[in-house]
């Protein structure tokens, strides 16, 4: 049992109109259970427990000792969506519906902020906006922003400087949680295509997340805006 007092902050849950997206992105870990059981189903194991936050999910922190619980929109969020304004307005609507589940009971529950990363300007208002106004503990980025095809944007780049100025004049964390691998990456005679048993958090999460922690904190940022508090998933990744 965990003790009282334990704070969960990397706990993902799921917008009800999210579940189309949310199928199509788990395929790849949690494979249908049978008839009636797929992933677009509300009655999957799976997306049940992430569209649930008030019932099992209280009932099961108040057995383990849990007293205060972060909620985020599971992976991969916003950075899974190619088109920028889709990608912006999941953002919004995650952000605003996870501000209401939170405030229905504020003594156990917050949020991290989920945001688009095509445009550094764009997430740096959006995080401003989570924080001030819908009372966001910080951002979850679901490593690197897909772009189309099999463009990927990294947060190192001069770009983000001011996404990054954002982050330290408000003073909260972004948390840096992997992804599963997209595109050419998952196809027959590439690294994770042959060997799909690595992928997720057997070996492709921290090798690929690490990636990104190692240009952020070789990139200047760092330098630029000492205060900037990063937090790696899973306890580092490796």
């Amino acid at each position: 049992m965990a003790p009282k007092g334990t704070i969960a902050i990397e706990e993902a849950v799921l917008d009800p109109r999210g579940i189309g997206r949310h199928a199509k992105d788990a395929a790849l870990y949690a494979p249908a259970y049978g008839p009636g059981q797929d992933l677009g189903s509300e009655n999957h194991p799976l997306t049940a427990a992430l569209l649930d936050i008030h019932k099992q999910r209280l009932e099961q922190m108040d057995a383990h000792g849990v007293e205060y619980m972060l909620l985020s929109l599971t992976s991969p969020g916003p950075q899974g969506a190619e088109n920028e304004a889709e990608a912006e307005e999941l953002a919004r609507t995650a952000n605003d519906w996870l501000s209401g589940e939170a405030n229905r009971n504020p003594a156990r529950f917050g949020a991290l902020a989920s945001l688009s990363m095509h445009n550094g300007a764009q997430a740096a208002g959006e995080l401003r906006r989570a924080v001030k106004e819908l009372g966001l503990k910080g951002a979850i980025l679901n490593d690197f922003q897909s772009t189309g095809g099999e463009g990927k944007k990294y947060y190192d780049t001069e770009e983000y400087h001011i996404f990054w100025k954002t982050v330290e004049e408000l003073d909260v964390p972004v948390y840096m949680h992997p992804r599963y691998a997209t595109g050419s990456d998952l196809e027959t005679g590439s690294r994770w295509g042959d060997r799909k048993h690595l992928l997720g958090a057997g070996v492709q999460f921290h090798l690929d997340l690490s990636f990104h922690i190692y240009a952020l904190c070789s990139s200047g940022i760092l330098d630029l805006f000492p205060k900037v508090q990063i937090v790696a998933g899973h306890l580092g990744e490796g």
